[in-house]
Order: structure tokens, then C-alpha cells, then sequence
């Protein structure tokens, strides 16, 4: 039985936070998530907030091991995720597998939501929000919704990370590359090619891109899983997500774009520029306006 959590924190305070051990990490998905992305996250958000004493939402938290990550090696105490997936779930027996933590820290708390519901008014408002590679996978019809309504979650001066990689005209926008390695595929064939191309694949694929979902599927199950998720991507630019942000009131602090050194198709240069063709990933770093400016 899971204790209370106000037990946790209470032995949390007392004891400290359950030992672990990252020599311990043999998944490549698990590693990735600990360190790089979580080392990305701290530097951005670390920047400008103490993460430390700072109240924080991970808006698509996937599987958590971010959050933990955060928890652990940089010294977050509070963060909620969200997500429409209860890939969370898992996280307890990911951290004792990979870490051999007993239990995970009370600083992490985490919610499955329906598509679009408003979060903003059910919690206090937060001092950070975070989102890793996901909003490229909201319907195109609610991101400035979404984006509103994570502005209503900020209190004033409270800042945004958001990251997509990849963007969806870049090599490998299509989340394909599991099972088609072809840089621009997606923009050059049709769907049912690509379809045969995913089904007709045989053998492992790269361990950095097996996540602890893959074994729920199946391996054929997984590839429409993956296949449905590149038919339900929004498409979106860097620049449409730079404008979506600052028509639900962010204005941005700071921003990346990182471009793979490729050269497109000649018969997508016709269509596309190269700067989209190219840009394969943003990072953006919002801020809700401060209320002393008003």
C-alpha cells in the first residue's frame, strides 16, 4: 500500500530523499531524459528562477523521469505534471530499476488530463512552467487555448520553457526515424509509402528512442502507435508557435533555433525555404508580464 504523501514529505524532511545511484542507468531513453533533457531544462529555467524554492508544471511530463531528474541531480522540491497519458504510472518501478530508489520523491505529484481541459484556477498559480517536445502534438485548433490557459497558471513574472524537437519540416519531423532514416521522407512520399516503409522494418531499433511504452504495444503494435502520432501532428513552425505565444500574452525572453547541416531536395526548395527545411529544433523562454508593469 502507498503511504500518504504527507507521510512522504514528513520522512522526507526527516531522513532525506529515498539513496540512489545513476551508475545504476543501463536504458539509453532513461538516460537521455535524466541528463540531457533535464540539464537543459535547469539551464534555462535555472536562469531565471531558483528551482529550488520555485513552485513548477511540466505540461506534458510523459513518463516523469525529467521531473525526477530535476528532483535529484538540481534540487527541485515542487513539481506537478500533466499529461493526457499515465505514462507516470511507471515511473516508481523506472526509478527502482534504473536508480534503485525504494520510492520516489514527495516533491513530484502528477495528473492525467482530458485533451484541452483548462488547468488554470485548480491549482495556486505556479512560478514555472515546462514543456518538453510536446506541443508539436497538440491539435492545431487548441494551442492558443492552451497556451491562454498556461498563462493563466503563471503568477506575474512567471516564466515558460518550451522546446520542439524535431519540427515537422525538418529531416525527421515526421518522429519516423525509429524506422525511416530517409531525411524528409514525409514531405517526399506519401503516407501509405511511408506506411510500407514502417511496417516492412525489421529488426532493433536505436535504444535512445525506446521508451517505456514500447512494451505495452508490442513491436507492431507500436508502429501504428508511432504512425498515428505522425498523421496527428499540428505542423507547426517556429515561427507560428512564436506568434501563438505572444497572442496568449507571453512576451519572449530569450529563444534558440537549431538547424541540422543538411542540405534539402531539390524538389522541396520549390515548396519550402531552407530555413524551415533546416530549422529541425526550437527553445523558447517566456515570461508573463509582470504585474508592477501594468
Amino acid at each position: 500500500m502507498t503511504p500518504p504523501r504527507w507521510w512522504t514529505v514528513a520522512r522526507e524532511r526527516l531522513w532525506g530523499l529515498a539513496p540512489w545511484d545513476a551508475g545504476r542507468i543501463s536504458d539509453e531513453w532513461f538516460r537521455a531524459h535524466f541528463e540531457y533533457a533535464a540539464d537543459v531544462v535547469n539551464q534555462w529555467v535555472g536562469g531565471v528562477l531558483d528551482v529550488r524554492s520555485a513552485r513548477l508544471l511540466n505540461f506534458g511530463c510523459g513518463d516523469g523521469i525529467t521531473d525526477l531528474a530535476l528532483v535529484l541531480r538540481h534540487g527541485a522540491t515542487a513539481i506537478h505534471g500533466v499529461d493526457i497519458r499515465r505514462e507516470y504510472a511507471k515511473l516508481p518501478r523506472i526509478a527502482r530499476e534504473q536508480l534503485g530508489m525504494r520510492r520516489i520523491p514527495a516533491a513530484l505529484t502528477f495528473e492525467t488530463i482530458q485533451p484541452g481541459a483548462p488547468l488554470a484556477g485548480r491549482h495556486p498559480p505556479v512560478d514555472g512552467i515546462m514543456s518538453w517536445s510536446t506541443f508539436e502534438h497538440v491539435e492545431r485548433g487548441q494551442l492558443l487555448p492552451i497556451l491562454c490557459d498556461l498563462h493563466a497558471c503563471l503568477r506575474p513574472g512567471g516564466v515558460f520553457f518550451l522546446q520542439i524537437e524535431p519540427l515537422f519540416y525538418s529531416p525527421y519531423g515526421s518522429h519516423l526515424r525509429r524506422y525511416d532514416d530517409v531525411p524528409w521522407h514525409h514531405l517526399l512520399a506519401t503516407e501509405e509509402a511511408l506506411w510500407q516503409v514502417i511496417q516492412a522494418h525489421e529488426g532493433p531499433i536505436d535504444a535512445a528512442e525506446v521508451d517505456f511504452g514500447f512494451a505495452d504495444f508490442g513491436a507492431d503494435g507500436y508502429k501504428r502507435f508511432v504512425f498515428k502520432e505522425y498523421q496527428a501532428l499540428n505542423r507547426l513552425t517556429a515561427d507560428e508557435l512564436v506568434a501563438l505565444a505572444g497572442q496568449a500574452g507571453f512576451t519572449v525572453e530569450r529563444q534558440e533555433r537549431r538547424s541540422v547541416d543538411l542540405q534539402p531536395p531539390p524538389e522541396l526548395r520549390g515548396r519550402y525555404s531552407d530555413e524551415l527545411l533546416r530549422n529541425n529544433e526550437v527553445f523558447l523562454l517566456l515570461r508573463k508580464g509582470d504585474a508592477r508593469a501594468a
